[in-house]
């Protein structure tokens, strides 16, 4: 959406409906993206443009995932929910030196809950067009699909995404999208996005420790909301803000050697399934992500 003054381009406001990656989910679901407007306007004209997108799509969930600090209260006074994501993480075992993580020498690696009946795999595009239902997709809000996923991630004209399934007696659980990045000759990996039960993350302790070694990665973090911390810590993650001295990066283009809260904000009309958000949602992960950005 854009505001003009005359000629002049004043305001803007972006953003992604869900059925973006895929014309077959509805237009109700979007997420906010970039929201800027001139200083000599003040916040009437953002405002109008926020009101506009309301008007124009109703949409039963709005979502923001990476809030500026000073759009915070214009959030709240809306009516949205709005909190910080939590960003959790499980340090590699198999590592004795970090060059992208900073780890506290006192720093005791958690294990986790140990569910052997657990297998996995890294699958395909054509693994999910010819395997893969969007029962998996069931669990939560906003709702994601098959093409959401091929066109989401897989399809990506830049970054390269990995994805996994989870299984149990052969029966599929859960899909994980991790991105592998490579700095100082050292990876790390990013759960992105998940689709699955929560019940399903609490069993993924050997899938993350194997994933691990298999990439020899320092770490791999998670932002996340929507899935509780005994969840989490029975899949060896702990959380990041809970660590003293502990710094898992956020931004790697440039790359900033700091610790980096991401704030969500969501509006949601009932009934529906849970809301859970993940870093892939909206538009967090993207190229060139400078710090101070959104």
């Amino acid at each position: 959406m854009k505001a003009k003054k005359g000629k002049a381009l004043v305001g803007v406001q972006t953003f992604i409906p869900q059925n973006h990656f895929d014309h077959n989910l509805s237009d109700d679901q979007i997420f906010l993206t970039l929201w800027a407007v001139s200083e000599s306007e003040g916040i009437g004209v953002g405002l109008r443009l926020f009101k506009k997108i309301i008007s124009e799509f109703g949409p039963r969930f709005i979502g923001v995932v990476g809030i500026n600090d000073r759009l915070i209260p214009f959030h709240k006074w809306q009516g949205f929910k709005v909190n910080i994501m939590i960003h959790s993480v499980a340090i590699s075992p198999y590592h004795n030196s970090f060059k992208v993580a900073k780890v506290p020498l006192n720093y005791k690696i958690k294990g986790g809950k140990i569910d052997k009946k657990i297998t996995y795999k890294k699958i395909t595009i054509e693994d999910l067009k010819g395997s893969i239902t969007d029962d998996i997709f069931s669990y939560q809000w906003p709702t994601k699909s098959v093409n959401y996923v091929i066109n989401r991630y897989l399809k990506h004209p830049t970054y390269s995404y990995d994805i996994f399934a989870l299984y149990k007696n052969k029966n599929l659980l859960a899909l994980f999208v991790l991105r592998p990045i490579l700095k100082y000759d050292r990876t790390v990996l990013r759960v992105i996005d998940y689709y699955g039960s929560n019940e399903t993350i609490s069993s993924s302790y050997v899938f993350i420790k194997d994933v691990l070694k298999k990439y020899d990665a320092e770490y791999i973090d998670m932002y996340s909301f929507g899935v509780s911390l005994n969840t989490l810590e029975d899949a060896g993650l702990i959380r990041r803000q809970n660590v003293k001295g502990l710094i898992i990066p956020n931004y790697f283009e440039p790359f900033v050697r700091e610790n980096i809260n991401i704030a969500y904000a969501y509006k949601a009309e009932p009934p529906h399934p849970p809301i859970r958000l993940f870093k892939g949602d909206g538009d967090q992960d993207r190229p060139s992500q400078i710090k101070g950005e959104n």
